[in-house]
């Protein structure tokens, strides 16, 4: 399929960073169950998970990960201090769910499912109304041999109850890094330490790093694309920077009052009050987080969403952009245009217009473009805006909207890309940029088909009112070739 890169596409330093151990050379995928249960998370429930992942065909498209976040762990042993799972909530222990969901066979694939624990690097669990467990301070080589056996092939590792101060967290974490190189089994270690500044040192760390605080709604999400919109250099195959996970609308997750199949009641876990996206923003935070290659994370049961949301995260085409990477980099997309966005979840008022954009294999582009506006409105990308990603490499390109899984047409720099009427408080739409050879597009003039994006001439371009960017003047001068080029006005940056 589209989504894998070759391997041969990666670099050679990529086996030599972090944990050293040949994974997280993509982002990863799959599924976490934090914001999908909290701390009520159970055995049924990631077994239930699990067939859902399989059974949906998301496991096929890469979502292989089933991580088992905060509630597992219950207690130490009075003697031996080893970690003891809950076993009114994983009868079967920790070792044999592991065992089970590394039995479970993906059509087409076999047995490629993996599984995920969680702990906290200071003396706690995060914790919840309902629960409270211990952190791993101060018995980190014991803790990762104990998860290690209990077949992880992913450990997260939390900051709760630890100094928050850098060089002893980084400290942490280098113990936990340490820790897990010497049980010999390669291990995911996914860093949750809520910090930007863990990305500049993430490769020696772990294979991600999240750079922010929970992503709980579409206010916190755009607030950790903003943060991460200044930490792209950092991500690398190896190691990614990470915004938080997938989040769904609630639905199957904090609804058990009114659903059997749900998996908390939030009047018993407060924190969660403030949880959960409309079904628009769904795709949103899917189309970004595609483009800044984060880690695909769903948090919710997959048999459960909306089928509009199964289809958001199950589109492979996007699924693509992310797992894709342009050899040499860079490996994570960047905003391209616009400033950073906003948005009150409890009021429903944001204000943002963004374009990012990643590069792809063999000279191709993929754009996004978000509103998080009171308003539908057109998003503009003129040459200043993808010129710096193009590199002036290809005369023409070929446009797919890749929602709504449509070829457009052909595009010729220095036309202006207009995704128009992107709606309001979390819109989105993507596009991805296919290079022609030269004679292939058979009009340089042709409209686009589809009618949800066009392209203009520079002279009817205009700004959106976030940025400038104007794309050029109706009048043109002549370059040093003596053919005619258009004059680029400088937008309110001062930038060409």
């Amino acid at each position: 399929g589209r989504r894998r890169a070759p391997l041969h596409m990666l670099p050679l330093h990529a086996w030599a960073v972090g944990l050293a151990n040949g994974v997280g050379l993509r982002p990863p995928m799959g599924y976490s169950s934090w914001n999908d249960c909290a701390s009520e998370v159970t055995e049924a429930r990631i077994r239930r998970v699990a067939r859902a992942l399989v059974n949906t065909g998301l496991a096929a498209k890469g979502y292989t990960h089933v991580n088992v976040d905060e509630g597992w762990l219950k207690s130490r042993g009075t003697t031996t201090l080893a970690m003891e799972e809950d076993t009114a909530k994983f009868p079967s222990g920790m070792r044999a769910l592991g065992e089970w969901v590394h039995a479970q066979e993906v059509p087409g694939a076999g047995r490629t499912l993996r599984y995920g624990l969680y702990t906290s690097r200071g003396t706690c669990q995060c914790s919840t109304k309902q629960y409270q467990g211990p952190g791993s301070s101060g018995h980190i080589e014991r803790d990762a041999a104990w998860m290690v056996a209990a077949g992880a092939d992913l450990v997260k590792v939390d900051s709760c109850c630890g100094s928050q101060q850098r060089e002893a967290a980084m400290g942490d974490y280098a113990a936990f890094r340490d820790a897990l190189n010497a049980t010999g089994r390669p291990v995911f270690l996914a860093v949750c330490g809520w910090n930007a500044w863990y990305a500049r040192r993430g490769h020696t760390l772990g294979h991600s790093w999240r750079i922010a605080l929970d992503g709980t709604n579409w206010g916190a999400l755009s607030h950790c694309a903003n943060v991460n919109a200044r930490l792209s250099k950092h991500a690398s195959p190896g190691g990614w920077n990470d915004p938080d996970l997938l989040q769904g609308t609630g639905k199957g997750s904090n609804d058990l009052p009114s659903n059997p199949h749900g998996c908390f009641d939030p009047s018993r876990i407060p924190q969660s009050r403030d949880w959960y996206l409309s079904e628009r923003q769904v795709r949103a935070q899917m189309t970004l987080w595609a483009v800044m290659s984060a880690p695909l994370i769903i948090s919710a049961d997959p048999s459960q969403v909306e089928s509009s949301v199964l289809a958001t995260w199950g589109n492979e085409e996007v699924i693509s952009v992310n797992q894709e990477l342009r050899d040499g980099g860079p490996y994570q997309g960047h905003r391209l245009a616009g400033l950073d966005l906003h948005y009150d979840a409890a009021l429903k008022a944001g204000s943002g217009t963004n374009v990012w954009g990643k590069p792809l294999p063999a000279g191709a582009l993929a754009l996004a473009f978000i509103n998080n506006g009171p308003n539908a409105t057109d998003v503009v990308c003129d040459r200043s805006c993808y010129g710096p990603l193009a590199g002036g490499s290809a005369r023409a390109y070929a446009l797919r909207n890749l929602w709504a899984r449509a070829d457009l047409g052909a595009f010729s720099p220095p036309q202006t890309l207009v995704a128009k009427a992107v709606a309001a408080h979390g819109g989105a739409a993507m596009l991805r940029l296919t290079p022609l050879a030269a004679g292939q597009a058979s009009s340089r003039h042709q409209q686009l088909r589809g009618g949800a994006f066009e392209w203009r001439p520079c002279r009817e371009a205009s700004p959106t009112g976030d940025w400038g960017g104007q794309c050029g003047s109706a009048k043109a001068v002549r370059g040093g070739s003596g053919k005619r080029r258009p004059k680029l006005r400088r937008n309110a940056e001062g930038q060409a």
